[in-house]
């Protein structure tokens, strides 16, 4: 809304309305990143396990192509 604030359905244009923006976006930023941290942390193991076992269903081959070397499937 530019330098204009909403103040119970009337506009105003404070000067100092963009100085108090400030304080709560720092303080979501913050939350959000520790919020994301514990997450993330939290998930890591089982987000590791998930990429293991797709990894390993993308890379499984048929029983004939277990003596072929994997650089000739590229060659094709």
């Amino acid at each position: 809304m530019g330098s204009h604030e909403m103040n119970g359905g009337q506009m105003s244009s404070g000067k100092g309305s963009g100085s108090n923006l400030v304080i709560p976006f720092l303080l979501g930023t913050a939350v959000g990143g520790l919020a994301g941290a514990i997450v993330g942390t939290l998930l890591s193991g089982h987000a590791a396990h998930l990429v293991a076992t797709l990894v390993e269903i993308v890379d499984r081959r048929d029983g004939d192509d277990r003596g072929r070397p994997k650089f000739e499937f590229l060659l094709q």
